[in-house]
């Protein structure tokens, strides 16, 4: 038996029926052309618009953006060729909102041979939000996962290159230590020599005498800064003055005649090791003047924010190389045909032991110290 036939056996009022129907399902009658010729007030409701605004319109009027003209191409030749087609749209509402709807169309064609497409919707835009946030989230959680991961490996890598580190330290330390006997006998010795003696040296001799002094110059820093590299020693804080400490850095900078060094006015206060921030600043700016090269300028700048005092050294050289300055802070890791590659190292690690920061930067060549106050 047909549900007309027991529709009209049992009596049933159809207008009852459909108005029962309306408040569960969203209703809609489309004729062969996509016009729309019927929709029950749930679809009114969940449209925003009004019923005489709705007929005699075409679908696209909800046409959200969200799918692709090859859905809805999919989804008009399945009814066309008489099949029900299955799915979940994407609409948007008169006010701009959106709502999803189960959808369930199929064909019905009528004695006289024409065909009309009833669509029958369910909302599920409750479901599609939470599914959506479910994703996000999952999103969200794989994204903190994978940088977990990372910041796990880089750890892993950084212990092990500490390690590695803390053992070739204890070694450096121990050589430097051998040498630095026999080096300051070599030094004493040379000192020895008296202006007056050193007057009858043939221009040879003095040549090699002054050679040899550079060179125990040379050797007493290399073993001062594998000394400092390996021994850790406490930051000792006090209240100084900024311009004070750059003034004693300064001296123990190699000055050139055709480099100018610009050093800033203001002065500043700051909790620090004034000797270990002393040291800071003479290896980045003695740095600075061999990059120049004999004709420059270096600017020293200096700045405030509410909690921290920044320290710009630029200088006007050629610049460091992009591969060059991702390695600049490794230890180990120098461009001079002299060196350890451990004072820029040591630099950082005084900053960072302050609670500061120091980072570099071209065009043009800027350390950035950030330092608490």
């Amino acid at each position: 038996m047909g549900l007309a036939s027991s529709l009209k056996n049992l009596d049933i009022d159809l207008s009852l029926l459909e108005e029962a129907i309306s408040d569960h399902t969203i209703a809609a009658i489309t004729n062969d052309k996509g016009t729309i010729v019927y929709v029950n007030k749930k679809f009114c409701e969940i449209s925003k618009f009004d019923e005489d605004e709705l007929l005699g319109q075409n679908h696209r009027i909800l046409k959200s953006g969200f799918h692709t003209d090859e859905f809805y191409s999919e989804m008009w030749n399945a009814i066309a060729a008489k099949e029900t087609w299955h799915g979940e749209i994407k609409n948007r509402a008169k006010d701009g909102s959106y709502y999803w709807v189960k959808t369930t169309i199929f064909p019905l064609t009528n004695s006289n041979g024409h065909t009309h497409f009833i669509a029958l919707r369910t909302d599920i835009t409750s479901q599609k939000e939470t599914e959506e946030r479910l994703l996000n989230l999952e999103q969200k959680l794989k994204e903190q996962n994978e940088d977990l991961i990372s910041k796990v490996e880089n750890k892993s890598k950084e212990l092990v290159k500490s390690e590695r580190l803390a053992t070739i330290g204890t070694m450096a330390s121990r050589v430097a230590h051998d040498l630095k006997n026999p080096l300051t006998i070599m030094h004493t010795y040379a000192e020895m020599l008296t202006p007056e003696i050193l007057s009858k040296l043939e221009s040879k001799d003095k040549e090699k005498w002054l050679r040899m002094q550079n060179s125990i110059f040379d050797m007493n820093r290399i073993i001062e800064d594998v000394l400092d590299f390996a021994r850790t020693t406490e930051i000792k804080k006090k209240r100084s003055s900024f311009l004070s400490i750059l003034k004693l850095a300064m001296n123990h900078v190699k000055s050139s005649y055709g480099v100018v060094i610009n050093l800033p006015e203001k002065d500043f206060r700051i909790n620090c090791d004034s000797r270990k921030i002393e040291g800071v600043l003479s290896n980045i700016v003695n740095n600075a003047v061999q990059a120049l090269d004999g004709q420059g300028e270096i600017d020293i700048e200096v700045s405030s924010d509410s909690e921290n005092l920044i320290i710009q050294i630029k200088d006007s050289g050629p610049g460091i190389s992009d591969e060059n300055l991702e390695k600049i802070f490794e230890p180990m890791f120098t461009t001079k045909t002299t060196g350890t590659g451990l004072g820029l190292v040591i630099c950082k690690s005084i900053v960072e032991q302050h609670g500061g920061n120091i980072a570099v930067s071209n065009k043009p060549t800027t350390f950035t110290i950030t330092l608490p106050f």
